[in-house]
């Protein structure tokens, strides 16, 4: 008698829950059981319930658990934020809470400075190999040609980082955040320069001094740079900012200051917030990326304010991030018969939905990327 008051009772929230949740679908054009390619199809109303509760969390815990499909989740997230839909709970509720905690607490401190590589970077190196090209890249690549193909694309987007630093041969490179070591074996293959590339995610420096042994490399936190008492003719981060922190951002930037030669140049691509936040999406934040945070451009002013100043260019490069993530998706897909006997179903839907939803959220412009170059102002 209890179960089937239970189940009545659950069957009764689920319904309260259900229009409110189609409301707001509606109001970015997206149906419960249409047929458009962004339209969803609810397998269990347990759904509705959910997503009211907590809406940014739960839209991906639901798609993982296989409570609803979508065919175009790209188009779909495009919607929700284009929309305003998925923005309204970031004034009140967890995500409030958990930012103004994250003000008070150093959320990527050297103690936990390891959660990102080891929760994100040193997994199952067939993943990495199968979704990304040759080179092991796992940044955005730049598309001159919609023709492109993928490994095309991210050799473009390394020789637009060796060019726009005018590295010349003989020169010394510091590749903070070196990965597997693309962007450091490119520069001394087609530049000529002596690079050093340093990473705190144990698979990455394995695998990248076994693909390129003939490259210095290093495992080791940034913050341990200044020790070594060297000086670069240049400098790249590509996309690590976002597991430094914002509490620790100035010190970053001190850092890189600190093992440029006068005069220097330091490229910096980085995912770019719209606001000044000290957390990230609670999805992205427990399944994605620990602890990671994109800064903002006052953030970034206030970081380099005492070492750099302002960027001497800014690139924007966001809308080239659609077609990365959902080329990586393709690849991830051709590639899950390999995955599948050391992965289950919901590994599966977990990596689709990271990486098809945040192409919608970069073709919504929630998120920007850019490149920005800086010059050592010492002289």
């Amino acid at each position: 008698m209890l179960a089937l008051t239970l189940r009545t009772f659950d069957r009764l929230t689920d319904r309260i829950a259900e229009l409110p949740v189609r409301r707001a679908l509606a109001a970015a054009d997206i149906e419960i059981d249409g047929t458009r390619p962004w339209d969803l199809r609810i397998h269990d109303p347990a759904f509705y319930l959910r997503m009211a509760t907590n809406p940014a969390f739960q839209i991906g815990e639901t798609y993982m658990e296989g409570m609803w499909d979508c065919d175009a989740l790209d188009e779909l997230l495009f919607r929700l934020i284009r929309s305003g839909v998925a923005g309204a709970h970031e004034k009140r509720g967890a995500f409030y809470l958990r930012n103004v905690w994250a003000r008070f607490r150093n959320m990527q401190s050297r103690a936990r400075a390891g959660e990102v590589a080891l929760a994100h970077y040193d997994l199952d190196l067939e993943l990495y190999r199968g979704m990304l090209d040759d080179t092991l890249t796992y940044t955005c690549a730049y598309w001159e040609s919609p023709r492109a193909t993928l490994a095309e694309a991210q050799r473009a987007k390394l020789r637009l980082i060796c060019d726009k630093l005018e590295l010349q041969p003989g020169q010394t490179f510091l590749d903070i955040g070196c990965g597997f070591g693309g962007l450091a074996a490119f520069a001394a293959e087609h530049y000529g320069v002596r690079p050093f590339g340093i990473t705190n995610s144990r698979q990455h420096y394995d695998v990248a001094r076994a693909r390129h042994p003939h490259l210095e490399l290093a495992l080791m936190d940034y913050r341990d740079l200044p020790s070594l008492g060297r000086r670069f003719d240049a400098v790249a981060s590509v996309e690590m900012i976002e597991a430094v922190g914002p509490k620790n951002f100035s010190t970053y930037m001190n850092v890189v200051d600190a093992c440029l030669v006068d005069g220097g140049g330091f490229l910096l691509q980085s995912f770019i917030s719209n606001d000044s936040r000290y957390v990230c999406n609670e999805w992205f934040d427990r399944y994605i990326f620990p602890n990671g945070v994109a800064p903002s451009f006052p953030q970034l002013h206030l970081a380099t304010a005492m070492t750099f100043g302002a960027p001497v260019d800014v690139h924007e490069l966001g809308l080239h991030y659609p077609s990365t993530l959902l080329a990586w998706d393709r690849n991830l897909r051709a590639t899950w018969p390999r995955l599948r006997s050391r992965n289950d179903e919901r590994w599966k839907r977990m990596w689709h939905f990271y990486l098809t939803s945040l192409a919608g959220v970069f073709r919504a412009e929630d998120l920007r990327l850019c490149q920005l170059l800086y010059k050592s102002r010492r002289r």
